[in-house]
């Protein structure tokens, strides 16, 4: 019996300590290698994996989305079970529903979000999921920062200058928070797209702010004349891609709604 090819949308939660980011690499372990590696074992043919964007390596995801295609007739709640029991243990499916066959996880995204996480004090514990930050920051000052980064900038200066070559660095940003909770202090930018290390960059630079080092002067400055700010890179560890978003009303409401809470709590 021939069996059309299927098209199917995943929701993904990965820990990225062990790997160079998402997208497969001939030479080093990747989110969609092995998501690959597990689909092909399990169809035993041709398959088609894509993410809803690349991750640095390092980064975690909460709820990535990708899509797979395959021939065949299995259940998606199979699909799901069968791929959780042949992926490592830090790669876990939590969500499999059919897709229509032109849905793209990358082209049809219209925004994404990432969480970052700061911690106040030294952690034994939660260490590969934080960035210990043991100087006291005024959280007052960063949250009148992020202000600065809402709406449609120039985010040359949040990226190698190689990326804005070969891509616009044009960025809409849709939210920027800091919010406190416990020991930790949390980012959340939702945004269109995200140029390479742009994320952990605004993370590095509003950690500045809020040792006083920089303000809300300067990033406006960073906005409007590129300079090279790579010795602001937050460190991978503390970032998470949150969500991906595929139409207007599902961004809607998570802008309005969604509560900023640490990642591992969820």
């Amino acid at each position: 019996m021939n069996i059309h090819a299927k098209r199917f949308k995943l929701i993904l939660e990965f820990d990225g300590s062990r790997y160079s980011g998402w997208q497969q690499q001939e030479d080093a372990k990747t989110i969609q290698g092995n998501l690959r590696k597990a689909a092909t074992a399990l169809f035993g043919g041709e398959v088609d994996v894509q993410g809803s964007g690349r991750t640095d390596a390092g980064v975690h995801g909460l709820r990535f989305a990708a899509h797979l295609e395959a021939h065949t007739d299995l259940s998606p709640l199979a699909i799901g079970q069968k791929l959780n029991g042949l992926l490592p243990h830090d790669i876990s499916i939590l969500d499999c529903r059919r897709a229509g066959p032109r849905f793209h996880a990358r082209h049809h995204c219209i925004g994404r979000s990432y969480c970052y996480q700061i911690a106040r004090r030294k952690t034994a514990l939660g260490r590969d999921f934080v960035w210990p930050v043991a100087e006291p920051l005024d959280v007052a000052r960063m949250q009148e920062a992020v202000s600065v980064l809402i709406g449609m900038h120039d985010f040359t200066s949040f990226t190698d200058r190689q990326v804005v070559k070969k891509k616009s660095p044009l960025v809409m940003i849709n939210q920027c928070q800091v919010v406190v909770s416990g020991n930790l202090i949390l980012l959340r930018i939702v945004g269109s797209h995200f140029l390479w290390k742009m994320v952990r960059r605004i993370v590095g630079v509003l950690v500045e702010v809020g040792k006083g080092k920089l303000g809300s002067k300067d990033i406006e400055q960073f906005l409007q004349a590129p300079v090279v700010l790579q010795h602001y890179t937050a460190p991978a560890q503390g970032l998470f891609f949150e969500q991906a978003f595929y139409d207007q009303e599902e961004l809607e409401t998570f802008l309005r709604a969604e509560e900023l809470q640490p990642a591992l709590f969820r």
